[in-house]
C-alpha cells in the first residue's frame, strides 16, 4: 500500500491512525473547531503518505461524477469528500472521548430532528423499530442523540481498538445506549432481541463488507449494479418491527439535522426490497451532499473501479485527465 522506500513501516488504517493515543488524550481537553482542524491535518498526512488508497477514493468519485461535471466541480467535490472522511473520524473520536456533560450539552442543543413523528408512530406499533441509517454526514452522533433525548437504543458496532470499545461502552451506558459487538456476539439473535424489546435498533445499509448477498438478485446503486442485500429483508421478517430512515447531515456551524423517512409501518403483509428502498433513501441524500458520504473506498473496491478506468477519463475535451490534487 505504501512505497517502502520512503516509509518503511506498515501504516494502520486511517481509523487506527486517528485514534493513536495522544488523540484520544487531547480530545479530552481541545475545543470542537482547533480538534477538526488538527484531525483534518492528520488525515492529509495519512493520505500524503498512502498514495494508493488516496487515488482509489479519487477514481471512484470521478468515475460516479466526472460525466456530470466540469473539473473545476470535480476538484472541489473530491476535496469535499476527503474533508467529510476527516470530519467522520473527528466525529467519533468526540463521542468517544470528549468530556460527557460537555457532548451531551451539544448533541442537545446543535441537533435538529426533522420528521419525529415518524419515529414515534412507528414505536407505537409496540414491536421496537429498525432505523437504518449509512455511512452519511454525522453518523457517529445518531445513537448519542436519541440516547440523551430518552428513547431506548441499540446499536450494531465494530470497535477498531479496544481503548475505543472501553471508552464507548462506558458512555453508551450512560446515556441510554446498547452496543452490540458483532465481533463477540451473534448480531442477528442480538438484533431481534432488541426489537422484541421495543427498542430502536439502528444498523447501516451500506456497510458493503458485511452484506449477505443474494445469487439472483441485483439492485442499482450511483450508477452500479450490485448483488442484493438480504440482511435487512431477513431482520423484517423476523422482528415484524416497522422501518424507518434517519440520516443525520451536517449543515455547517456545528449544527445538525437528523431526518426520519417511513419505508414500512409493521403492518403490511409482505416488504419485499427493503434494503433496495433504504439505499434509495441514502442516494437521494448522497446525490444532494455528496460531500457527507464516506463509504467512497469500499464502493470503489465493491465494482472494481481500478478495472473501470471508463471512456470519459480519455474523451476529446480531455477535461478528466489531469490528475486532482488536494
Amino acid at each position: 500500500m505504501v512505497n517502502p522506500k520512503f516509509f518503511p513501516y506498515k501504516l494502520p488504517n486511517l481509523s487506527k491512525f486517528c485514534q493513536m493515543k495522544l488523540n484520544c488524550w487531547l480530545f479530552r481537553f481541545l475545543p470542537f473547531w482547533v480538534s477538526r482542524w488538527y484531525l483534518a491535518g492528520l488525515g492529509w498526512l495519512y493520505y500524503v503518505i498512502n498514495q494508493p488508497e488516496r487515488k482509489l477514493i479519487r477514481r471512484t468519485i470521478t468515475h460516479i461524477w466526472g460525466p456530470k461535471l466540469k473539473a473545476p466541480e470535480l476538484k472541489v467535490m473530491v476535496s469535499r469528500a476527503f474533508q467529510g472522511i476527516f470530519d467522520h473520524y473527528h466525529e467519533k473520536l468526540v463521542v468517544a472521548y470528549s468530556r460527557l456533560p460537555g457532548l451531551k450539552r451539544f448533541l442537545r442543543s446543535r441537533i435538529r430532528a426533522v420528521g419525529e413523528e415518524i419515529l414515534q408512530e412507528a414505536l407505537a406499533v409496540g414491536k421496537g423499530v429498525l432505523l437504518v441509517t449509512g455511512h452519511f454526514g454525522a453518523v457517529e452522533l445518531l445513537p448519542g442523540f436519541l440516547g440523551v433525548k430518552g428513547y431506548q437504543v441499540s446499536m450494531i458496532c465494530r470497535f477498531k481498538t479496544g481503548h475505543l470499545r472501553n471508552s464507548l461502552l462506558t458512555r453508551a451506558a450512560a446515556a441510554n445506549i446498547n452496543l452490540i459487538d458483532a465481533d463477540s456476539e451473534n448480531t442477528l439473535l442480538a438484533a431481534i432481541r432488541a426489537l422484541k424489546q421495543g427498542q430502536i435498533l439502528i444498523t447501516e445499509c451500506d456497510e458493503f463488507d458485511e452484506w449477505r448477498v443474494s445469487q439472483n438478485q441485483e439492485i442499482r446503486f450511483l450508477g452500479s449494479w450490485l448483488a442484493y442485500d438480504r440482511t435487512l429483508d431477513v431482520l423484517s421478517k423476523r422482528s415484524g418491527s416497522p422501518i424507518v430512515t434517519g440520516l443525520m447531515k451536517r449543515n455547517g456551524s456545528q449544527k445538525y439535522s437528523l431526518n426520519f423517512t417511513a419505508i414500512t409501518n409493521g403492518r403490511e403483509p409482505g416488504n419485499p426490497a427493503i434494503g433496495e428502498r433504504c439505499l434509495k433513501v441514502l442516494e437521494e441524500a448522497i446525490q444532494t451532499a455528496p460531500e457527507q458520504w464516506y463509504q467512497w473506498k469500499k464502493f470503489g473496491t465493491m465494482i472494481n473501479i481500478e478495472e473501470k478506468e471508463t471512456a470519459y477519463d480519455h474523451q476529446e475535451s480531455g477535461y478528466l485527465a489531469p490528475q486532482f490534487g488536494f
